[in-house]
């Protein structure tokens, strides 16, 4: 294995740098994964080439996915300060801190977090149903404490 680091492992930085950022990451993981192959390749070298191709793909596309939730929260949030001339949005944020905690946990999950309804049931340990219950019940009441803040505006 040492000598295959030493030999090979120079070359697959320089070939996967131009496929990925983590490049030096990437080439570590598929020597780990390599040390852990059981039984090993017929032919190490190709292996490790290949390893680390999907390697880095794999890191593009997170890398990708990533950056485009940044870019998703960040228009969230420049959203939400011009929606704060229309609604003040500590206020807002006041009356959400208010929701018994259950039906706070649901609506911040399923509108910040954009998860499924499956997946806050999930996160909270309930059925699918009892999380759109919820879901429903904080949004009623958070209709309910805002009308009188928006009706004076």
């Amino acid at each position: 294995m040492a000598e295959l680091i030493e030999q090979h492992a120079g070359s697959l930085r320089l070939w996967i740098r131009s496929r990925c950022a983590a490049h030096e990451d990437v080439v570590q993981e598929a020597f780990c994964k390599l040390a852990r192959q059981e039984p090993s390749p017929d032919n190490p070298v190709a292996w490790l080439y290949r390893v680390c191709r999907n390697l880095a793909e794999k890191q593009r596309t997170s890398d990708k996915r990533r950056r485009r939730r940044e870019q998703q929260w960040a228009q969230a949030k420049v959203s939400a300060s011009n929606l704060a001339d229309d609604t003040n949005l500590a206020e807002t944020l006041a009356v959400v801190e208010s929701l018994e905690e259950e039906l706070r946990e649901v609506l911040v999950a399923r509108l910040w977090g954009r998860l499924s309804l499956e997946e806050v049931g999930k996160l909270c340990g309930v059925s699918t149903a009892t999380a759109f219950r919820r879901y429903q019940a904080a949004l009623e009441s958070l209709r309910n404490r805002m009308a009188p803040h928006c009706e004076e505006r």
